[in-house]
């Protein structure tokens, strides 16, 4: 279809949502169409022709992402360009740069404090140099994912400053009051995000007396969209981003876009139809550009965030409840964290990012009837997984540190790079060759439990060279306090270099984590995975997925979880419907399942096809 059809087949749907949230203004929706015809005629025929696939490039089994700071892995924009190489080598299709946008001079919250949202961040580059690079990497096979952070600008954007300068109409951008009498209606309800650092949801500003929310840091003003000129505002800024060939846009901290008194302002049905009004206009104007929402909520709310068949949001979530089972798992040896996870039904064509590690903490968000029914003490559960990545305990194998300890409620969460955190930081320091080979399996089957999932994997840069935690952070007035900067690591080049012995431990995981890649691209051919069931297993140290293809193949996933050899027994398989004589694709042997039993090694996996 062309922009003329797109727009006929979306406009009811659009205006039925659009004028839920603001009802009568017409005026405000037609300049909303004319914003969506520029932007439409300014894209260029080469995106046109890329728009044409739509977004079926997310499902793709070669589309394989690492997430990365630009200066943290090459310097600048300019630098970045010339490692398209090594991302080929490595398989990457898809490179997600932190935060790129200009933000706030000083203390930023890592970028996410956004002045500009139409420069780059001066350290980096330019505008002109994104550009560039993202045309450089089109070129090579590579697609590009930047954030919008949509909840909040900088206390110096140019709204913001417009605002302090007493231009009422952009004090109307921002939930900005000339007492605190709405602000304490508003707190009677509000939870902190950041209770230790910055407590409180509202900053009062002297030069204007006057109130302004501020969800996150007191340098971050809350956008209003209940007013329709921020919603205009910031679908302008959407498809400036569209125009110069982002191919995935990571709307940052989506649950509280939208605020009511009386309610905790997160996950409010209003936030549903923002997202589903940018979802239309992405698909009417840049068909190919794609929606990853950042939700970092209860598994249960974080889904809606897909939306339904009737009424799409976002193409793409971070499946974080799987993140934290995936820890839980390695620090209990107990694959039922992950096996009784609840299976949800999500839109055709939407995907969930799968991944180990990120810039952030490590939540412990658990499923407290879950772990009920499994036999643990939910409190007792998450204080243990607490200690246990500290590197407390004492048969802890993890190297971590503690973000927002709570000495109140002894609640924290963790931070460290992956490789660290897997023991690897711990086998080096006492230099245990026994620790070195634990965490180096631990490593390959953390690394293969999002790998190999249905979804898209999404790498951290550095773990797949298994870079350990960097305390040089305390050192710097601006971080000393965010123990997240503990795995925000500058990469190191020279543990991949020439100089290094073929066998260290770094090429070791590099290496291994090539070969993840390979098979993942590989083991379905050019089809994705359709369906994949747990099928569950006495032996509570192994988990086992069964994969169906969209051409029909089946593949099966076995993963010990134990630093012990451990033995599934075939009959229990067989339950399933599953047997007969299987080729494991990674080492090349046969494995019969009519057999009694089969050993896998320490934290051991197979990948099988029959």
């Amino acid at each position: 279809m062309d922009f003329k059809e797109k727009m006929n087949y979306q406009k009811e749907k659009l205006e039925k949502d659009y004028f839920s949230l603001y009802p009568g203004r017409k005026d405000a929706l037609n300049r909303l169409y004319t914003l969506m015809r520029k932007h439409h005629s300014n894209r260029s025929d080469a995106l046109k022709t890329r728009d044409q696939s739509g977004s079926d490039w997310l499902n793709a089994p070669n589309t394989i992402g690492v997430m990365l700071y630009v200066d943290l892995f090459s310097s600048n924009l300019n630098k970045l360009k010339s490692h398209s190489d090594y991302f080929k080598e490595l398989g990457v299709t898809l490179i997600h740069l932190m935060p790129i946008l200009k933000p706030r001079s000083g203390e930023n919250d890592g970028g996410y404090a956004v002045q500009d949202y139409r420069s780059i961040d001066t350290r980096i580059g330019t505008m002109e140099d994104f550009m560039a690079l993202v045309k450089h990497y089109h070129n090579n096979g590579i697609r590009i994912c930047i954030d919008y952070v949509v909840n909040h600008t900088a206390n110096d954007h140019e709204w913001a400053t417009k605002a302090l300068s007493g231009e009422e109409k952009y004090q109307n951008y921002y939930y900005m009051f000339d007492s605190d009498a709405i602000p304490r209606q508003f707190e009677a309800t509000l939870l902190e995000v950041f209770p230790k650092v910055a407590p409180g949801n509202f900053t009062y500003l002297e030069e204007l007396e006057k109130w302004v929310m501020t969800t996150f840091y007191p340098f971050q003003w809350d956008l209003n969209f209940r007013n329709p000129e921020v919603f205009y505002e910031m679908v302008d800024n959407l498809l400036y981003l569209t125009d110069i060939g982002v191919d995935m846009i990571r709307l940052d901290a989506i649950p509280y876009i939208w605020k009511t008194i009386g309610t905790d302002c997160r996950n409010l049905p209003e936030v549903h139809v923002l997202l589903s009004l940018f979802r239309k206009i992405i698909e009417i104007c840049a068909p190919s550009t794609t929606l990853l929402g950042e939700a970092i909520v209860e598994p249960d709310a974080i889904v809606k965030y897909f939306g339904a068949e009737e009424r799409l949001e976002c193409h793409s979530l971070y499946n974080a409840s799987y993140m934290v089972e995936i820890w839980n798992s390695i620090a209990t040896r107990d694959s039922r964290h992950i096996a009784w996870m609840k299976d949800y039904e999500i839109p055709f064509g939407s995907v969930w990012i799968n991944y180990a590690r990120c810039h952030d903490d490590i939540g412990w968000g658990l499923d407290a009837e879950r772990l009920k029914r499994m036999g643990f003490d939910p409190n007792a559960h998450k204080s243990f997984l607490i200690d246990f990545y500290l590197g407390s305990l004492e048969d802890s194998f993890s190297t971590g540190e503690l973000y927002e300890f709570n000495p109140m409620t002894m609640d924290a969460r963790n931070s460290g790079t992956l490789a660290s955190l897997a023991g690897l930081e711990k086998a080096i320091k006492f230099s245990d060759d026994y620790l070195l080979e634990l965490a180096l399996k631990r490593i390959r089957l953390i690394n293969a439990l999002f790998l190999l999932r249905k979804g898209i994997p999404m790498i951290y840069s550095g773990d797949e060279i298994g870079q350990l935690n960097n305390t040089s952070y305390l050192e710097d007035g601006y971080k000393k306090n965010d123990s997240r900067w503990l795995h925000r690591v500058e990469f190191d080049w020279e543990k991949i270099g020439e100089t290094q012995p073929s066998e260290s431990v770094h090429l070791q995981v590099l290496k291994s984590m090539k070969q993840l890649i390979d098979t993942r691209r590989n083991y379905s051919g050019d089809a994705f995975i359709a369906n994949e069931t747990v099928l569950m297993q006495s032996n509570t140290h192994l988990l086992v997925i069964h994969q169906i293809s969209e051409k029909n193949e089946s593949i099966l996933l076995i993963f010990n979880f134990s630093e012990d050899r451990q033995w599934l027994y075939s009959n229990e398989l067989k339950r399933y419907g599953v047997g007969g004589v299987w080729k494991e694709i990674i080492q090349g042997k046969i494995i019969d399942l009519d057999k009694k039993r089969i050993v896998l090694g320490p934290y051991e996996f197979f990948v099988m096809k029959i």
